[in-house]
């Protein structure tokens, strides 16, 4: 990909390859337009370029298995911007992974085709439900250590480096961690990650 592949039209951008592959087969015009609009308001030639050449030589591979909370790969089956078989590969590669194939050509999937609902439908099914009471009424349990040691499980620390940054001991650090799965009712560490990423934790530094 080079610069020549990108060229102004009027004040804007437009990129050739998206008019090939256009992010939504069947969309009527004017969404395509507002497609075509977005291109020229968030980008310029050169930064498309770089974006773009970025994407083409990232491989996320080597490192995709060590991702450690629930995980939802949805992908259109007919992609006509990223092949179908690929994200399949990368949901095969996450421990636990769900993928769902969504029936559509398009890339980005339209309110008004039936993928969307199917999509709704996907993410619904994933997302924890939404309980303001139970869930916020066990983090209100946790005791302001416990709080400390979520928040750096939350952040991917192991049971090692938690001992090492609040210097207390693996045992100690073990029988937080239980304890703290217990009140959350979770039964694994990638079930208290998501809940603690849920409820704002894992972004906080502590000293």
């Amino acid at each position: 990909m080079t610069a020549r592949a990108f060229r102004f039209i009027g004040r804007g951008l437009r990129v050739k390859a998206a008019r090939r592959a256009p992010a939504a087969c069947d969309a009527p015009h004017c969404h395509q337009h507002a497609f075509d609009h977005s291109l020229r308001q968030t980008t310029s030639p050169s930064n498309a370029e770089r974006i773009i050449r970025t994407y083409s030589i990232s491989d996320v591979r080597s490192i995709v298995a060590n991702v450690a909370c629930p995980t939802l790969v949805l992908h259109a089956r007919e992609d006509s911007i990223i092949p179908f078989e690929e994200g399949r590969a990368i949901a095969a590669m996450i421990p636990g992974a769900r993928f769902v194939p969504l029936e559509t050509r398009n890339h980005d999937i339209l309110a008004t085709e039936p993928a969307w609902q199917q999509m709704v439908e996907a993410l619904e099914d994933f997302l924890p439900a939404n309980a303001e009471d139970g869930r916020s009424s066990a983090m209100d349990e946790l005791t302001a250590r416990e709080r400390e040691v979520l928040e750096l499980i939350a952040q991917g620390s192991n049971n090692t480096k938690i001992a090492s940054r609040l210097k207390i001991s693996d045992k100690t650090v073990r029988n937080h961690v239980s304890l703290i799965f217990s009140k959350l009712g979770v039964n694994s560490r990638a079930e208290a990650v998501a809940r603690a990423r849920d409820a704002g934790f894992g972004r906080r530094f502590l000293p």
